[in-house]
């Protein structure tokens, strides 16, 4: 595994950084990344082996996980049939700890596709994690980095632990802090259906969900 030491260069990845994640990414490989929640586990969204080697890794079946977009414009273009009112809560949550449930016609791998055609859109409002995407040009996953049933790893030596040499690179930022993850909500129904309860609270979204 590739250790990239980011704990002096929280704002931005250099040049010589980028093309190694941007190689790493396009030969199906997972790396790990910090968030504003938790470190992810990311691969090519459009790629379904490089989405099956990751829910290998973490030994999860039939579950999508979400993708995580650089922006919120992107998600704008990606995602379609959206309300006024999903709109606004975008704009109003995101960049930040929210994942939304929408339907999209992009060609994402089909493991991320629910049976209703609807993918979890991610937009982290920290520095690092959005600028992935840009470098690989397309949607990375973005999925807490622990096998299934585990507690999210915080710090390197976890991330070790829990996965040996399975990993391709980790973008390091030391070890952070617990947390409780994105809050999940389902833009595809009428009222809106939080599925998890995350950083934001069910209070702060109440005007949504009704």
């Amino acid at each position: 595994m590739i250790i990239l030491d980011l704990k002096d260069e929280t704002t931005d990845i250099s040049r010589s950084d980028r093309e190694i994640i941007a190689q790493l990414l396009k030969n199906d490989q997972v790396i790990v990344y910090p968030t504003d929640t938790l470190y992810g586990l990311g691969v090519d969204a459009s790629s379904s082996q490089a989405v099956a080697h990751l829910y290998h890794l973490k030994g999860r079946k039939n579950m999508p996980v979400s993708v995580l977009l650089e922006s919120v414009a992107q998600l704008f273009e990606l995602a379609y049939d959206l309300s006024n009112k999903a709109q606004v809560l975008i704009r109003k949550c995101l960049p930040g700890a929210l994942t939304v449930i929408c339907k999209s016609q992009y060609p994402f791998a089909e493991q991320l596709v629910s049976d209703e055609g609807t993918i979890g859109f991610r937009v982290p409002g920290d520095a690092i994690s959005c600028q992935i995407p840009a470098l690989l040009g397309r949607p990375i996953t973005t999925t807490s980095a622990n096998p299934a049933g585990s507690p999210a790893a915080t710090s390197l030596k976890q991330i070790r632990d829990y996965f040996v040499d399975d990993i391709g690179l980790m973008l390091d930022v030391g070890a952070l802090q617990p947390s409780k993850g994105s809050t999940v909500v389902d833009l595809t129904t009428k009222p809106f259906t939080i599925l998890r309860e995350g950083e934001i609270s069910r209070q702060t979204l109440h005007e949504f969900l009704n």
